[in-house]
């Protein structure tokens, strides 16, 4: 009796186990499954899923519409008919489910598109314009065949592709450290198997977009000379989009529509308008800035909102996207010599902290025109909002203007310069202060960061900088943007690739980790050659950020700063700096012992250590001279 009611016991025990099991790969006895009429994103995602499976463990599991088997393990892409307990399940804007049984994996999210594709965002892209196709065989070096898949907008909603992504992170250990093929990482795994779990979220923020600078030094051999077609997919990959939002210059189609016909683009043309310029101003259509205190001009850009909210094409160069029209004024500081117009701005002559880029010397006079557009776009369209730029002269809060609910603002801010603190000082208070403002007014805000320096300076002043890694700093500030509430970032400029990778994971889930990104990003990604590499950033990294580096008076002057030649090289990248990076380098290259490792190492050693080597043997030569 004892001995039997141990059998009993143990077979209980068993059937416990069994039907809490994990969910296994069998052999041809799996399958991927979409649905009859699937959308791009889970096309896309099923054929990830299918990829990274295969070259993982060497299992290839078909893509079916109609199991085959009634006892068949499924990965269900999206919803279909083998999803029924999505049927109740109402999916918010980019959420996504990754729920694993023991017979079925469910990979499904948001992926239903409102139709509202013709707008242009901050890089002049269009919607449709970005559902590109992909010849998606060659990109993963697939022989055979001709596989043509047709990529989902990054402002599509693709809540699917974001469930296939985060399951091939966390479950299998893919990592998409750049678009080459030789930038991912894919763990070998002998068996296939998962435990039971259940995750539905969101990311974080949730508009991640920025310039594509790939092919700016360093990155573009960080990544390999990637085509086109590889960066595009790789965006895909780390969730760069969501929601639909833009915020630019707005203006530089005026002159040829209401000043003087253009030769190249007399369509454009569309009634002669002089009161809508600066009086007292002259300059070409990225020159001539506007009276923004004329209410026929006033009328005219709310009309041109209400057309583009009505279902209307843009004319020329406007930016808008989604709910949102960009009012932002061009980029210099050319202002109108009208009585109101100089009236206003003598408002804020002297709002300015010491002498910085971003400071409010026109704030009163921008933020009135601004809340003057949203107050006229309000009365037909009090769904839809004006997107704006807290940019330069207008960067501060303005004191005496409560400004419309439906206008959202997005504070410009240089993170990658914050070495210089005074520089760091007057952008976090005047961030807070639209911050507080936000909180108060309920209204969305964005930021525009700028990830671009110190490269696009180099770039711009024909020098080689000392390279801008700073993810602590960043990773920092991106947990505070959470924290108070951001709802997206634009990157002008999206960083190196460490830096780039980090950013964009913790868009995703500000509770990461940046350490442990980090440091798995070295182990992982360069293998025997780890210790040395991750050296040599660090090293980077702890100089640059470091405001004891810099010129004495970068530290107590209250003004604007950006690295400079000298600084690069006199400052930053002395010989002792450089011979220290120079011995990590050697150490790396030496210490990488398969083809890969070297061939990763050999990218940052080119592209980032050659490079600055240049850029020190060009500074000495001009001062020997």
């Amino acid at each position: 009796m004892k001995n039997f009611l141990l059998y009993i016991g143990i077979l209980i025990f068993s059937y416990a186990c069994t039907s809490s099991s994990n969910f296994y790969i069998e052999n041809g006895n799996t399958f991927i499954v979409i649905d009859q009429h699937a959308s791009n994103a889970a096309i896309l995602a099923a054929h990830e899923l299918q990829h990274f499976i295969q070259e993982s463990s060497g299992i290839t599991l078909p893509i079916v519409k109609s199991v085959p088997s009634k006892h068949a393990k499924l990965f269900c892409i999206g919803k279909s008919p083998y999803t029924p307990e999505l049927d109740s399940i109402q999916f918010k804007a980019q959420e996504y489910l990754i729920k694993i049984t023991s017979e079925k994996i469910i990979l499904a999210g948001q992926d239903e598109n409102k139709k509202h594709d013709n707008g242009r965002d901050n890089n002049g892209t269009t919607i449709s314009n970005d559902r590109l196709k992909i010849n998606y065989s060659q990109l993963i070096n697939d022989s055979i065949g001709h596989k043509e898949i047709t990529l989902p907008s990054i402002y599509d909603a693709q809540g699917t592709c974001y469930a296939v992504y985060d399951f091939l992170e966390k479950f299998i250990g893919i990592r998409f450290y750049g678009p080459h093929p030789l930038n991912i990482v894919i763990p070998q795994k002998a068996k296939i198997q998962f435990p039971l779990t259940e995750i539905r979220r969101t990311p974080d923020l949730k508009y991640r977009v920025g310039t594509y600078s790939f092919e700016w030094p360093m990155m573009k051999d960080q990544y390999f000379n990637s085509s086109g077609e590889m960066f595009q997919l790789f965006l895909r990959r780390i969730k760069f989009g969501g929601e639909k939002w833009a915020a630019n210059h707005a203006f530089s189609s005026y002159q040829d529509r209401f000043l003087k016909k253009n030769p190249k683009y007399p369509e454009l043309f569309e009634s002669y308008h002089p009161e809508y310029f600066a009086q007292g101003r002259t300059g070409g259509a990225h020159e001539r800035q506007f009276c923004y205190t004329n209410k026929a001009f006033i009328q005219q850009v709310a009309q041109d909102a209400r057309d583009y909210f009505d279902g209307k094409p843009l004319k020329g160069n406007q930016i808008a996207l989604g709910d949102y029209f960009a009012v932002v004024p061009l980029d210099n500081a050319n202002w109108c010599q009208c009585p109101e117009c100089k009236k206003q701005l003598e408002i804020d002559k002297n709002n300015i902290r010491g002498e910085h880029f971003n400071c409010g010397t026109a704030s009163h006079y921008l933020w009135t025109f601004v809340n003057n557009v949203a107050k006229e776009v309000k009365k037909t369209h009090p769904d839809k909002k004006i997107a704006a730029l807290a940019y330069h002269v207008y960067a501060y809060l303005p004191k005496n203007i409560t400004l419309e609910d439906n206008i959202s603002v997005a504070p410009c801010l240089h993170p990658r310069n914050y070495w210089a603190p005074k520089m760091k000082e007057n952008e976090t208070d005047f961030y807070k202060e639209w911050i507080t403002e936000s909180k108060k007014s309920g209204r969305p805000i964005y930021l525009w960061n700028y990830l671009c320096f110190p490269t696009e300076r180099g770039l711009i002043q024909n020098f080689n900088v000392f390279p801008g890694f700073n993810i602590h700093e960043v990773s920092e500030q991106i947990k505070m943007y959470v924290q108070d509430g951001v709802q997206g970032i634009f990157l002008c400029g999206i960083g190196e690739q460490l830096d780039f990778y980090t950013t964009m994971k913790l868009y995703d889930d500000a509770t990461a980790d940046a350490d442990k990104i980090i440091n798995e990003f070295f182990t992982s990604y360069f293998g025997n050659a780890a210790q040395p590499m991750q050296n040599f950033y660090r090293k980077i990294e702890s100089i640059y950020s470091n405001p004891n580096n810099y010129p004495s008076n970068i530290q107590t002057k209250d003004a604007q700063f950006h690295q400079t030649e000298e600084i690069a090289w006199k400052y930053l990248g002395t010989d002792t700096v450089m011979e220290e990076l120079g011995k990590h380098i050697n150490d790396a290259l030496q210490a990488a012992s398969t083809p890969i490792e070297k061939a990763r190492v050999e990218s940052w050693s080119n592209g980032i250590w050659e490079y600055m080597k240049a850029g020190k043997e060009k500074y000495l030569l001009a001062t020997e001279k």
